[in-house]
């Protein structure tokens, strides 16, 4: 008699909640010990795909996870190779240091990343691990229903899509839905509350082609975008990268991170005034890198016809990540300011709930998610307070302050590039818990 179905609904359908259906599939497909295939039911608020997003960085780490799950090959022929991050200083114009240098990197769009999960999602999907994903997914109500030791225990979900009510059962369920979670919100921690990180980003691309660029030149004459440099002047940074892969570039992403006082009350109106001021915003940028050697830069923030804005919130660090029988995963467990590696911090939280997920025959759910705490809670916390150590730094305006800021820039990702070894751990190998 075949072994009934372990049935998990995720909520959220960006990287976070791609990659654990990817890596529960791929791990029930090439693990024979795994006897309960899984069934799951992804569910998405938004109609289809996300567009806005922006390109993101994806480290050797996160690409080793990828190609494990069959997805790395087509999204490093869709992406920008990263041989480094090119840290260079406004004040003079030079590079300053590069981080991560000779490292397996690329620079990908969300939305391609998103498409390339999916389209392994597709191929990969089958009457051993059956994956369903809903669009337009409206969740009305979530319930953890049973008592631990019954054999009825589990999780209800209700949605509404295109007026249609819907209902699903399951075992357990995840949460990948964002920094806002609705998950957390009901079922986890509606305690925590996302708090403003103090800065704001803006985001857009600027056509250009790669013979045009080379025109754009460092105060040493070497050219400023190689494929992919942070321009660095105090508090400010700039993020100037190609995305596409080589032979087809015609843009440059851009975006701009700075510090920015909070509206009044930290309303979303207040906010969507500031974001609906795109001439502000553009010539606040060009404020911010002004008066420098990069005579370059106005020409370039130039082409970018639109930038998208959004203020940067966080979650405090601790917190709950899982309850009974749901967890949270990603930036709804544990969202924290840019630091390079959030989306493959997302992916790896994924790979990790699927290694621990393949005792399910054997272990009760809250034993798993105990399991996954225990592996996953130090390395999550010692990335926050790495991360908030250097974003809660405040940049120099004194000409001796930027000396020696940028002296500390060079220290810190020198620092980083001589002991950072964590690309080389794999969390599918980690020891599980007696």
């Amino acid at each position: 008699m075949a072994p009934s179905p372990f049935k998990i609904v995720i909520v959220g359908a960006g990287p976070a909640g791609l990659a654990t259906a990817l890596a529960l599939i791929h791990q029930r497909k090439n693990d024979a010990t795994t006897a309960s295939p899984v069934r799951i039911t992804v569910l998405e608020r938004r109609d289809s795909v996300q567009t806005l997003g922006g390109a993101i960085n994806l480290t050797p780490l996160a690409l080793r996870y990828l190609d494990s799950l069959g997805a790395g090959k087509a999204l490093r022929e869709a992406s920008s190779p990263v041989s480094a991050i090119e840290l260079v200083g406004h004040r003079l114009g030079n590079i300053l240091v590069k981080l991560w240098p000779g490292v397996d990197a690329i620079r990908i769009l969300r939305q391609t990343l998103v498409e390339g999960l999916l389209a392994a999602l597709k191929e990969q999907s089958s009457d051993d691990g059956d994956v369903t994903i809903v669009y337009g997914a409206k969740i009305t109500t979530m319930e953890q229903f049973g008592s631990e030791d019954s054999s009825s225990e589990g999780v209800r979900v209700a949605w509404t899509q295109n007026g249609a009510e819907h209902t699903a059962d399951a075992h357990l369920l995840i949460g990948c839905d964002g920094i806002h979670s609705q998950v957390r919100t009901a079922l986890v921690d509606p305690e925590r509350e996302k708090t403003y990180a103090g800065r704001s980003n803006a985001y857009g691309y600027a056509k250009v082609t790669p013979e045009e660029a080379t025109r754009w030149t460092r105060s040493d004459g070497e050219p400023l975008i190689k494929d992919t440099t942070l321009i660095q002047n105090g508090s400010n940074s700039l993020l100037v990268t190609y995305f596409q892969k080589p032979e087809e570039r015609d843009a440059l992403y851009l975006a701009s991170l700075t510090p920015t006082p909070e509206p009044s009350g930290g309303s979303r109106e207040g906010w969507s005034v500031l974001g609906a001021d795109k001439e502000g915003i553009k010539q606040s940028i060009l404020d911010n890198y002004k008066n420098g050697p990069l005579k370059c830069l106005p020409d370039i923030l130039d082409r970018c016809q639109e930038w998208f804005f959004f203020p940067i919130y966080m979650l405090s660090p601790g917190g709950r990540w899982s309850k009974g029988r749901v967890q949270l995963l990603g930036d709804a467990a544990h969202a924290m300011p840019p630091q390079g590696e959030s989306t493959g911090v997302a992916i790896e939280d994924g790979i990790l709930m699927a290694h621990v997920l393949s005792r399910r025959d054997s272990r009760t759910v809250p034993q798993m998610l105990a399991d996954y705490e225990q592996l996953r809670r130090k390395d999550i916390d010692t990335l926050y307070i790495t991360t908030m150590r250097r974003f809660q730094t405040k940049g120099p305006t004194s000409w001796l302050g930027l000396v020696a800021w940028d002296w500390l820039a060079w220290f810190v990702c020198s620092y980083t590039n001589w002991t950072s070894d964590h690309f080389a751990r794999d969390v599918r190998f980690f020891e599980l818990p007696e």
